[in-house]
């Protein structure tokens, strides 16, 4: 069986656009893949809402996507593959960073698995970097200003990790406008994004893990 660590934020936890309930496992990407590789695979959920790259949330505890991550590779080893998408809550205003800077914070979130034993053989796992759908405002005043700029900023981000992936030769997925987020808050997917998601993983991960 080969093992599949998701390791993102709320759209990989499956997060309506009421910023307060969760779809059900199968309707969320994740479930939806597991569905679709079968009985072969194993299809691991970390998603956490507000999780980011590396910072630290000085409004919600428990967001730094770096401190949780080597803990996670270790409970779970050992792991074939990472998937790993972030990146959209670094946008937030509190933390005041580029895209460029959310580049090399996820660089440095590549580098901890690459030095890691999580995968077979006590070897780093195969990691397929996937740059955060990109965002857009709805004319919501709170969410314009906690997250300002949003399509603009998020549109940078795949540039940035598109070279990390070349980089470090991982494996890549740029889903861009092709997964449907939501018109109330212009962030969360849709139940037809999360399929398309799962159908855009399913068919890059069949030709990493096959």
């Amino acid at each position: 069986m080969k093992s599949i660590l998701c390791y993102g934020d709320s759209n990989t936890y499956g997060l309506k656009s009421d910023l307060i309930t969760r779809y059900p496992r199968e309707v969320r990407w994740t479930g939806i893949l597991q569905k679709m590789l079968g009985e072969e695979y194993y299809v691991i959920e970390e998603g956490l809402g507000g999780r980011t790259t590396v910072w630290e949330d000085p409004v919600e505890d428990y967001k730094n996507g770096k401190t949780y991550l080597l803990p996670c590779l270790d409970s779970h080893k050992p792991l074939d593959l990472v998937v790993i998408m972030l990146g959209t809550n670094d946008l937030k205003c509190r933390f005041h960073v580029s895209p460029f800077d959310i580049g090399t914070s996820m660089e440095n979130l590549v580098r901890v698995i690459l030095k890691s034993d999580a995968g077979p053989d006590f070897q780093p796992p195969k990691i397929l970097l996937t740059a955060p759908v990109p965002i857009h405002s709805v004319g919501n005043p709170d969410l314009d200003q906690m997250i300002p700029k949003m399509k603009e900023r998020s549109s940078q981000i795949p540039g940035y990790y598109r070279k990390i992936a070349e980089k470090y030769n991982l494996f890549y997925l740029e889903p861009g406008d092709r997964v449907e987020v939501n018109e109330t808050d212009g962030i969360h997917y849709t139940e037809a994004g999360h399929r398309k998601m799962a159908e855009l993983m399913e068919e890059r991960i069949r030709k990493i893990l096959e």
